[in-house]
């Protein structure tokens, strides 16, 4: 038997998911599209976010509709300026030069193509429920939802439906618990509640008490919530792991057979949008009863996806309270009575939860799930590309392209500088701005 199973998800060619991407707009444009990604993967610097597609030719460049992937993290619309996005993947010096000759590429956010006829792009995002899909809708995004994670969960996860577990239960449950920035911050609070309810002596976890992002100390962190702050050593009570976050798409066999439930610390809570990543796939998976921490209606999200939870089994109403400190409370308090069940109690409910367990495994890898979540995905991107066509107007095009043609570009142009050698970003755009200005010639 495999015991050990280790996905490392930054060795997984992501790129071939957004090549599937592409060859769905292709199919429902029947022409080419520019496919813009972060890369490396999890990334989330402007900087990143470059085309999947290499040696783009310029009527491409400039005709094609452009797809932006926003899939695997939560969408921060606050994190990128509303201006000038393009010019901060540029050098200060080139910059400058691009102001002195007056030349003001129109870009915003995440929209870094200011070449592109069209008048919006798209967004495809993973998330529901966000107040940030309504900014990007209103600065020139067409927005395409779809469930990424899952897609990625079934590759990252493959090789978990044919491993057979031999139960040995030394722990009631299973916490990975790794990093701890930015949305996460939740997860210290946490620890601590399970300590106050003498807890942590049933919970196989650990805890970082130097947070691998930051390279800080919980103490010395300064929290977004503030009510997040653990008042206790953490690390007192429980191992201390140096695991990073990205570790959340590797798993042990062995956790799982040597505990019953798996409580699972999702990326967002402290939150209204829904947005499951991996980690809630993961137990379901492998086969694995869970209780599920993330916002609030997430337990719904995931039925809404044809899995079943476990509220006949157990108390689930924690997943429709919106405070989120009391939701916390709410988990740990069910916790609470999981870990004070009498033997034969545990056995009659734990057979039930893993027919149930059983069941999510088999629809996680079934063709079922996989045509409902591509066949998903599909319909919403034919729907944007519709709706990109229908309601352009190149209006921003026309005027920009007038601007250039008016404007004395030639010493720019044609200067050599170390600025703009072969080869850079700084080189291409000056050849994008050359074209721009012989299209503009058309519309004088």
């Amino acid at each position: 038997m495999v015991a050990f199973i280790l996905i490392h998800p930054m060795s997984i060619p992501l790129d071939r998911l957004y090549h599937y991407i592409e060859q769905l707009a292709q199919e429902a444009h029947t022409d080419d599209v520019i496919i813009y990604r972060f890369f490396p993967h999890g990334s989330k610097k402007i900087q990143d976010l470059n085309p999947i597609q290499t040696d783009i030719l310029w009527e491409t460049f400039t005709t094609a509709p452009t797809i932006h992937c926003h899939d695997q993290e939560p969408l921060n619309y606050d994190l990128y300026p509303t201006e000038d996005t393009m010019t901060s993947k540029f050098s200060p010096e080139f910059n400058q030069q691009l102001k002195v000759y007056n030349i003001q590429p129109s870009t915003s956010n995440l929209r870094i193509n200011p070449f592109n006829i069209y008048d919006k792009c798209i967004l495809i995002h993973s998330e529901q429920n966000s107040a940030n899909l309504e900014q990007y809708k209103k600065d020139q995004f067409i927005t395409v939802y779809y469930w990424s994670h899952a897609l990625i969960s079934l590759d990252w996860f493959r090789y978990a439906e044919h491993v057979k577990q031999q139960k040995q239960i030394k722990k009631t449950f299973l916490i990975y618990n790794r990093a701890w920035s930015g949305t996460r911050e939740y997860r210290l609070k946490f620890l601590e509640f399970l300590i106050r309810l003498g807890l942590h002596h049933t919970c196989q976890t650990s805890v970082n008490p130097i947070e691998p992002e930051l390279g800080i100390h919980y103490e010395l962190h300064k929290f977004k919530n503030p009510a997040w702050r653990p008042q206790t050593v953490l690390e007192k009570f429980f191992p201390i792991s140096d695991a990073h976050s990205h570790y959340s798409a590797d798993f042990d066999i062995e956790d799982y057979e040597a505990t019953d439930i798996e409580v699972v610390l999702e990326t967002l809570f402290d939150d209204s949008r829904l947005h499951l990543t991996e980690k809630s796939l993961r137990p379901i998976a492998c086969g694995q009863p869970f209780i599920l921490v993330g916002t609030h209606g997430s337990l719904e999200y995931l039925r809404s996806y044809g899995f079943k939870t476990f509220g006949d089994i157990w108390d689930e109403h924690y997943d429709l309270v919106e405070n989120p400190e009391e939701r916390l409370i709410r988990i740990a308090d069910l916790m609470r009575q999981i870990a004070n069940w009498d033997d034969d109690t545990r056995e009659n409910k734990m057979s039930q939860a893993r027919i149930i367990a059983e069941y999510n495994q088999q629809h996680f890898f079934s063709k079922e799930f996989f045509n409902l979540i591509t066949n998903e995905l599909q319909i919403n991107l034919a729907s944007a590309l519709t709706e990109l066509e229908t309601t352009n107007t190149s209006q921003r095009w026309f005027d920009w392209r007038k601007q250039l043609a008016k404007t004395t570009l030639k010493k720019f142009i044609t200067e050599e500088s170390p600025l703009s050698k072969v080869g850079t970003s700084e080189y291409r755009t000056k050849q994008h701005i050359v074209r721009a200005i012989q299209t503009a010639k058309k519309y004088q």
